[in-house]
């Protein structure tokens, strides 16, 4: 059975399991492909990352997600004042959600709830093309004035060309969670058509990464990498948001009996290339656009009509 990496970390002990088509997704857990669900553990984010200064970096900012009766961490961006671009699988299924100018467990700081949020009509929770999200927070922070500008132009990546980029995450490392802190790493990053690592033996996941390339870029895998709860955190490349972290996969051949851990230079995580998308978000920030705006009552039973489908 196929496994894909969610970068999204559960506050309880008991995931959300879906069933997508060949894949088994454990939200908050990294796979292991041959042991029982109940002896994967959770780990830390940003493996073998730094802690930076948060003044620096303002509009890095945290999310608390309510689905059901739990509670989900990831990471998002401030692109504007008002609105915050993180990952859609990060808000599916969700009820309630607060952005936290600090480390959103911490709970001190400013917050803000998000009154509208926005999912790119291409969502796709199989091949993770449109994995994009934009929150309407209530109000703007108050000491919050920088935000992070969009970017990314494909011919930067031409001729197989890698560029030195900083991954984000609010969360944990080996020592524990920063409080006022967030975590970071640097990254060489590629784009196009063979620019990520693929499984030679899966084709499932093979095909998926390969009919999709266009809409991701791709870290050269090492031991430094997001992980769980840093997905919809910023991939910043000079100085500009060029990605959102979405998922990860094993491209190692044979992975399939190995248990895989955050860092280990076996796996290939995927960033949204939100250039790609750049018009769908500058439509929404200057309220021009006619896509359907999600309340959370409505995105409830979407959520649940889709995983009724995928059982």
């Amino acid at each position: 059975m196929n496994s894909i990496l969610l970068l999204k970390t559960n506050f309880m002990n008991i995931s959300v399991i879906k069933i997508l088509s060949l894949f088994t997704i454990i939200d908050g857990y990294i796979i292991n492909q041959s042991l029982p669900i109940k002896k994967n553990i959770r780990v830390a984010r940003i493996a073998n990352g730094e802690q930076f200064d948060q003044s620096y970096y303002p509009y890095v900012v945290g999310l608390k997600i309510q689905i059901v009766d739990e509670e989900t961490y990831c990471t998002g961006t401030l692109v504007s004042p008002r609105f915050v671009l993180t990952a859609a699988h990060c808000i599916e299924g969700s009820s309630f959600v607060e952005v936290y100018q600090t480390d959103p467990r911490n709970e001190d700081g400013e917050k803000r709830e998000v009154i509208e949020l926005f999912m790119h009509s291409l969502y796709n929770d199989t091949s993770f093309v449109g994995d994009l999200c934009l929150l309407k927070i209530s109000k703007p922070f108050k000491n919050i004035t920088s935000y992070a500008n969009i970017s990314g132009n494909p011919e930067l990546f031409a001729n197989e060309t890698s560029l030195k980029c900083f991954i984000f995450g609010w969360g944990k490392n080996e020592t524990g969670y920063p409080k006022y802190r967030a975590n970071f790493a640097s990254v060489w990053v590629k784009y196009g058509p063979n620019a990520c690592e693929v499984p030679p033996d899966n084709y499932f996941i093979k095909d998926i990464v390969e009919s999709t390339w266009k809409d991701f870029l791709c870290p050269v895998p090492n031991n430094r990498m997001a992980c769980i709860g840093d997905s919809g955190g910023a991939l910043m490349c000079q100085g500009f948001l060029f990605g959102i972290t979405s998922h990860g996969y094993n491209y190692y051949p044979e992975m399939g009996h190995l248990k895989t851990e955050c860092g280990d230079t076996r796996v290939q995580t995927r960033y949204i290339f939100i250039v790609i998308y750049r018009d769908w978000i500058n439509n929404h920030l200057h309220g021009t656009s006619s896509t359907l705006k999600f309340n959370h009552l409505m995105f409830i039973l979407i959520s649940i009509v889709r995983f009724l489908l995928s059982i």
